[in-house]
């Protein structure tokens, strides 16, 4: 597995591996008709301007398996004073899961993070009916440290829990 980052010509398969993984994770409570609806617009239409108009703190990682993208992850450095750098998205193709992806996933945006924003933690949002992920962010050493309820991309209210890590080198010694 090797990483790079993405350019503005990777927001077709950045788009592509979202809405996949989308499908997949979301599937049992997200809306079925918006899942199935034209996302496919509306995630390249983001990812274009996410990668064409940049944070100044954005960085974009992709992972490959050969030649092959099988997913990615997005970070806001030091997004927030109090919780640090933001990994705001971590998606792996469904065949991608189980392999260690969103371990290394987030070991990447982990080192990135220490040596941009050494005095900053890292965190994310995840839905809590994301079981999977949930149990995956905890194993690794990620707390919860916030519930709460926010408009989704489908048009309903979603609960939400953010997880915490206050110290990212323990992403670092995970496998």
């Amino acid at each position: 597995m090797n990483f790079r980052d993405a350019t503005p010509g990777d927001a077709p398969l950045i788009a592509a591996c979202h809405v996949e993984s989308w499908r997949s994770a979301y599937a049992h409570f997200m809306d079925p008709a918006y899942l199935a609806g034209g996302i496919e617009a509306e995630r390249l239409a983001h990812w274009t301007q996410r990668l064409t108009a940049p944070s100044p703190t954005q960085r974009i990682i992709i992972a490959e398996e050969g030649a092959w993208p099988i997913g990615f992850t997005c970070l806001i450095g030091a997004d927030h004073p109090r919780w640090g750098t933001l990994v705001d998205n971590l998606h792996a193709l469904p065949a991608a899961r189980g392999k260690g992806l969103g371990s290394a996933l987030l070991a990447e945006a982990a080192r990135w993070a220490l040596q941009h924003f050494p005095q900053a933690g890292l965190y994310l949002w995840c839905y809590a009916d994301n079981h999977a992920a949930r149990g995956f962010y905890a194993h690794r050493g990620g707390l919860v440290v916030e519930n709460t309820a926010k408009p989704g991309p489908d048009g309903r209210t979603l609960p939400e829990q953010r997880f915490h890590w206050a110290d990212p080198a323990v992403l670092l010694k995970m496998g």
